[in-house]
């Protein structure tokens, strides 16, 4: 499975945060098909932003070092700027990064997020 890592255009924020609670709803209700629709849309609306992809592997690596400087952190699809400044040099604090599953069946391997 690959991660995708996006910086959220200020301009399509808010469309983005709808989208993800959309995409919260659908997990959580186990419902494979709207997941499948809201990270679609997710990526159809982020297309044009800066993102990397990482590999399992390297999103593992991210998120221990992450909690390393804070132990109670918890990803949930929208992370602030400033916990991506690793893998985003010049990102802001105000920015926020969309950490987006992109292959594979969301759910399929135990992530925690």
């Amino acid at each position: 499975m690959m991660l995708r890592m996006t910086i959220v255009s200020p301009s399509i924020a808010e469309q983005v945060r709808v989208e993800v609670g959309i995409l919260r709803r659908a997990v959580d209700a186990g419902d494979l098909d709207r997941t499948d629709e809201a990270t679609a849309r997710l990526l159809e609306l982020t297309a044009a932003c800066r993102s990397i992809d990482l590999s399992e592997e390297d999103w593992r690596a991210f998120m221990n070092d992450v909690r390393r400087g804070n132990p109670a952190f918890e990803s949930s699809y929208l992370l602030p700027g400033e916990v991506c400044a690793s893998l985003f040099p010049t990102i802001s604090a105000s920015d926020q990064v969309l950490e987006l599953p992109i292959d594979g069946e969301i759910g399929e391997d135990e992530i925690d997020v």
